[in-house]
This record gives structure tokens, C-alpha cells and sequence, in this order.
């Protein structure tokens, strides 16, 4: 990975648990491309991840630890389809805000924990999109295809009836860790603070540190009752917001002696939380990228729907590997599937040559007798059976 790479996942593995255990953080916008490397297509970023999944080995248990606002539908399927094809155990954590595409990434845990104060929230997927109203239509297409993915998803975790999941997603659902338990999002709710607030605004939530801009969500308001009715936390204003800085001074000092300490007593651990900082820093940067490359996510997009519909029964591994791993274009897909056609065309006569070989030792039958022959043949019978008869 290059120096330049934006990356929003961070792997640890648990020195304490010889190796038994890894922690996967999901801290920041999850987006399906490698930011600094702009010669690669939508798929290099599952690709990655698969690797640094494989280096893992064989662990027992991966926790994974969840604070993000959402981002790429599709890198989060294929997030998610690659912890849950992993042999490991999946305990999934909501350390701060699961919302949008992070909670498809939720649902690949085999239990699922969110935090005291925590919030999980669903809506239908957006694109950007431009052209006529062909290419409008492909995209509403696209998007209609993805809610119905993401419907069955919920479904099959909650139980929920699917018409009321669409509903849900029509909506903006809020809700908090208890509630998210309630309606089976989530298994358990444990007892370990949330750090959030809201700005004075009202236009950014902030859970541990990680901004998330509510332009775009429908029923904001809800999120601010939320946090202020049910979790105790107060719309900052500027008192709370001097406050707030004072506090966060003081625990600065407090932490940077806490941190001397555990780097002289425990240098291992203290590697390991600089890493999941500088990831963190690196994924606070992702948002401003991703709006100058929406054209090509939204191409991207455009690429793997085109060899969705194109695939057929039969072909389910090439047009996977197609969409998710090799990045080919659909006319170059649509080209490697006449091909494949062309062959298994070219096998079939070959075999059923081979099979008509055993034909070629059938004998020939006789050559039919001419009409003169046969008339002289009868005659002389006739003559035969006629002096018989006669005596």
C-alpha cells in the first residue's frame, strides 16, 4: 500500500492471546477505492482488505470495532461478505455510531454489541448520477437493486418484516444501542460511554472524535432528541463547548502521562494504539478526497450493474471475479463470455466426434438387387410353386 493510501480499517492481532485473537478497527468513511493510488478501479480497496484478512491466519476470534458514518455500499458488502466467509469468529462492537453502509458491515458478526450511548442508524442507498433519462433509469435501477439487497440483509438478522425494513429506510432510522437491541439489530448493549455531542447547530454529530456531517440525513431532528433526551447529552453551546475544550486539555495531560507509561512498561501495546491513531487520522481525510472522485465511484458502480445483467446462470464465479476482483470492464467481460461460448461450442463437436467414431466399424449393408432381377426371381418361384401345385 502506498504512503499516500487513505485507509478507514486498521488489523491488530492480540499479543495477549498468542495469537488466538484480532481486532479489526472500522474507524471513518468506508469508500471502495484506494484514494492514493488513482490508476486503480472501485475494487482494489476489497482487495486489500482480503489480503490483510488472509495475514491474519488462522484466528480464533475477530473483534470487530465499529465508529463510522457510513460510506461505499459496496465496499462494505464486500467487507462484509469477507468476515463472514472467515472461519474465525466475528464479535462485532459499536463503539460510538454505526450508520449507513458500516451497518452492513455490523452484520457480518455472529453477536453484535453496541456501546451505552452508542447509535445505529439505516436509510435507503444514494448515488450521484447526470445524463439523460436512459442513464437515470440504469441508475434508479441500480439503487432499487441495492435497497432490495440491503432489505434481505436486516431481514435475515431482525426477522423484521421486509415491507416494515423499507420503511425504516425510507425514513432515516435512528436509533440508539437499546433500541437497536430491541428491534434485533444488535444482541447486547454494554455498559461503556459513548463520548458525542452535537454542534450548535445542529449540522454535526461528533462521536468519539469522529465528525459526522448530518447534511443529506432526513429526520435529523431525531438524532438530536435522541442524544438529548435518552443519552443525556447536550446540543453544545458555546459555555458547554468552552467547557468541553477545558476538559479535553486536562484529559491531554492526564493521557500523555498515562501514555509515557504504557510505552516504558508495555512498548507492544503502545505500537499498536499509534498505528490505530495514524489510521484514524488518515480516515478523517477520506470525506474531501471522495468528492473529487465521485464521477468514478459512480462509474464504477455503472461498470458492475452492466456485468450484473449481462452474467447468466452458470457463470456465477466469473462474473464475480469480474465485479469485485479483476476490475475488467463490462465490454471486456462481455468479450471474455463470447470466447468462453466459442470454446465450449468447439468442445461439444469435438466430443460428439469422437463419440460418432465407433460408427465407422458398422458394416456396409448389401447393394439392393435391380428391378430386373428381382422380377426374373419371382417368376421363376412362381413357375416352382405352379408345377407343385399341378401334379
Amino acid at each position: 500500500m502506498s504512503k499516500n493510501t487513505k485507509q478507514f480499517w486498521n488489523f491488530v492481532r492480540n499479543s495477549a492471546d498468542s495469537g488466538s485473537e484480532a481486532t479489526l478497527y472500522i474507524y471513518g468513511d468506508i469508500v471502495a477505492s484506494d484514494w492514493g493510488e488513482w490508476g486503480y478501479s472501485d475494487d482494489v480497496v476489497p482487495s486489500k482488505f482480503r489480503d490483510e484478512l488472509n495475514e491474519m491466519g488462522d484466528v480464533a476470534t475477530i473483534n470487530v470495532r465499529i465508529n463510522s458514518g457510513g460510506g461505499s455500499v459496496f465496499g462494505a458488502y464486500a467487507i462484509m461478505n469477507l468476515l463472514k466467509a472467515h472461519a474465525a469468529r466475528i464479535i462485532v462492537h459499536i463503539d460510538g455510531i454505526a450508520a449507513s453502509a458500516a451497518t452492513l458491515i455490523a452484520m457480518a458478526g455472529d453477536k453484535i454489541i453496541a456501546a451505552l450511548g452508542s447509535v445505529f442508524m439505516v436509510h435507503l442507498p444514494s448515488s450521484l448520477a447526470w445524463g439523460n433519462a436512459i442513464e437515470m433509469q440504469k441508475q434508479i435501477d441500480v439503487l432499487n437493486t441495492i435497497t432490495d439487497t440491503m432489505v434481505d440483509v436486516y431481514h435475515a438478522k431482525t426477522g423484521i418484516d421486509k415491507t416494515e425494513i423499507k420503511k425504516m429506510l425510507d425514513e432515516d432510522t435512528w436509533m440508539s444501542g437499546s433500541e437497536a437491541k430491541e428491534k434485533g439489530f444488535v444482541d447486547e448493549v454494554e455498559k461503556k460511554e459513548v463520548s458525542a455531542y452535537i454542534s450548535a447547530d445542529a449540522g454535526t454529530v461528533v462521536f468519539n472524535g469522529l465528525d459526522l456531517k448530518l447534511d443529506g440525513f432526513r429526520n435529523k431532528e431525531r438524532i438530536v432528541a435522541m442524544l438529548t433526551s435518552k443519552s443525556g447529552i447536550p446540543v453544545q453551546n458555546e459555555a458547554t463547548r468552552n467547557a468541553n475544550i477545558s476538559s479535553t486539555e486536562k484529559h491531554k495531560e492526564e493521557n500523555a502521562m498515562n501514555l509515557a507509561e504504557l510505552q516504558a512498561k508495555h512498548p507492544q501495546i503502545y505500537a499498536e494504539a499509534v498505528n490505530v491513531g495514524k489510521a484514524q487520522a488518515e480516515a478523517s481525510q477520506v470525506t474531501e478526497i471522495a468528492n473529487a472522485v465521485a464521477d468514478a465511484v459512480s462509474a464504477e458502480r455503472a461498470r458492475i450493474k452492466d456485468i450484473y445483467d449481462m452474467s447468466v446462470p452458470g457463470t456465477e464465479a466469473v462474473s464475480t471475479k469480474a465485479m469485485f476482483e479483476t476490475g475488467i470492464t463490462a465490454a471486456e467481460y462481455a468479450v471474455d463470455m463470447m470466447k468462453a461460448q466459442k470454446q465450449k461450442g468447439a468442445e461439444y463437436l469435438a466430443n460428439a466426434k469422437d463419440d460418432a467414431k465407433e460408427l465407422d466399424d458398422i458394416p456396409a449393408a448389401g447393394a439392393r438387387q435391380d428391378d430386373a432381377s428381382e422380377e426374373e426371381s419371382l417368376l421363376a418361384h412362381a413357375a416352382e410353386v405352379a408345377k407343385t401345385t399341378n401334379r
